[in-house]
Parts: structure tokens; C-alpha cells; sequence
């Protein structure tokens, strides 16, 4: 085996140990996230409580469906980053085996394909966000829901929503603190662009983990193909 060959299959087993750790840290904080009691409490109870009026029920609502779609969107992407990981790693080993090595290309540029049409789907959909984290806000203030407002305010040290008919009520004509509807809205964002920016850095490394099998598979084959040649037979 070519010395290049070698130095490419330890570079691409090195990309795809990588990436399969970086994608089970993701899905390891994923999950505390959304399931370990200690973590954001107050907020977990406010999303996820049901008997709210018809307005504020539908608000809560919607942005329960944001929060279970990005979740599982994560969730999904980097567990199949890890078992396509794997075929890398094990291809990069087992030489001797091209078909491996095949069924990861195919693995790793199809989840590439997926994992950039769901960060367009987010950014094309941040508005609805922007929307729905307005909606709820207004709908807690507007239902008088004391409990709720207590919550959002306290977390982001905030009052009142932009336009508000109650801002006077919650905020008082001389408050310096930004509107609720504003610092939820960049919480939730900042969050989203901080797990945008490791999926970008995983996405780069899938993008070079794409490359890097290419030329080993075009040597394998041709190493392949002069093995099969027929050797010149002598008249003589």
C-alpha cells in the first residue's frame, strides 16, 4: 500500500473519531437539556403547562412544536453522524474491504446533503420563531398570568412586550429593563446559533471526510484492475 494511501486512511479514521465524538457530546447535552429536571425548571413548567387559556394554550403550543422539531432534528442528524462515523472508521482500518469504504461515501454525502437543508430550513423559519416567542409573550401579559410573567421576568430580567397595552402595569412608566418579548426571543436565538455554529464545525469536517476517500478509492481500483490483467503469453 502507497505511502499516501496510508497517511489518507489515518487522516480519515482521525476525522470520523472526530466526528463521532463531537456528535455524541451533541446528543448527550440534547438530552440533559430537555429531560434533567435541574436544568431550566421554571421554563420547562412554563411551556409545558396545559391548563392556560385558549390564547396562551396555543402559544405554549407552538413553541413546543419549535423546541420538539429542532430537538429531534439534532437528535436524529447526529446519531446518524456517529453511525456513519463508524462505517469511516472501520473502512479506513479494513483495507482490504472497498465496498465499506463505498457505503460510508454514500453515508457521509447523503447526511451532508440533509444536514445543510435543515440549517436553510431553520433560517428560512427564524421569523415564525420571532413570531411565535412574540405570541406567547404578549399572551402571558395579555391573560394576566401571574405565575408565568413572574418566571419570564426574573430569567431575563426583563417586563412588559413592544406595544403592550400593559407595559405600564407590569413595567411602570420609568423602567430602564428590555421588553420580555425581546430578550426571549434573542435567548432562544443566541441558543440556536451557538448549536449552529458545532454543527458548522461538524459539517466542515464531513465536508473534508467527503473528499478524503476519493482518491483512495481510485487507487484501490486501479490496483484492482492491473491485478486482473493477463499476463502476455510468449510464442516462443
Amino acid at each position: 500500500m502507497a505511502t499516501w494511501t496510508v497517511i489518507l486512511r489515518t487522516v480519515l479514521f482521525f476525522l470520523s473519531l472526530a466526528m463521532m465524538l463531537a456528535s455524541l457530546a451533541l446528543i448527550a447535552v440534547g438530552f440533559w437539556m430537555r429531560y434533567d429536571n435541574s436544568f431550566d425548571t421554571d421554563l420547562k413548567n412554563l411551556i409545558y403547562q396545559y391548563n392556560d387559556p385558549k390564547t396562551l394554550a396555543d402559544a405554549k403550543f407552538n413553541i413546543r412544536v419549535w423546541l420538539i422539531v429542532v430537538f429531534w432534528s439534532i437528535i436524529g442528524l447526529s446519531l446518524g453522524a456517529v453511525v456513519t462515523a463508524i462505517f469511516g472508521m472501520i473502512s479506513s482500518v479494513w483495507s482490504k474491504r472497498r465496498g465499506l469504504m463505498i457505503t460510508y461515501l454514500f453515508l457521509i454525502i447523503v447526511l451532508v446533503v440533509l444536514e445543510i437543508g435543515s440549517g436553510i430550513a431553520m433560517l428560512i423559519r427564524r421569523n415564525s420563531l420571532h413570531d411565535a416567542t412574540n405570541a406567547l409573550v404578549n399572551a402571558i401579559y395579555t391573560s394576566n398570568s401571574v405565575n408565568d410573567i413572574k418566571i419570564i421576568q426574573n430569567t431575563y430580567s426583563c417586563c412588559g412586550a413592544q406595544n403592550n397595552v400593559f407595559n405600564v402595569m407590569y413595567c411602570g412608566s420609568m423602567s430602564s429593563l428590555p421588553y420580555c418579548d425581546v430578550t426571549v426571543f434573542n435567548s432562544v436565538d443566541n441558543t440556536m446559533m451557538i448549536s449552529g455554529i458545532i454543527l458548522l464545525v461538524v459539517l466542515i469536517l464531513q465536508i473534508i471526510a467527503t473528499i478524503v476517500p476519493v482518491p483512495v478509492l481510485i487507487s484501490r481500483r486501479k490496483s484492482i484492475t492491473y491485478s486482473y490483467e493477463p499476463a502476455e503469453v510468449s510464442r516462443f
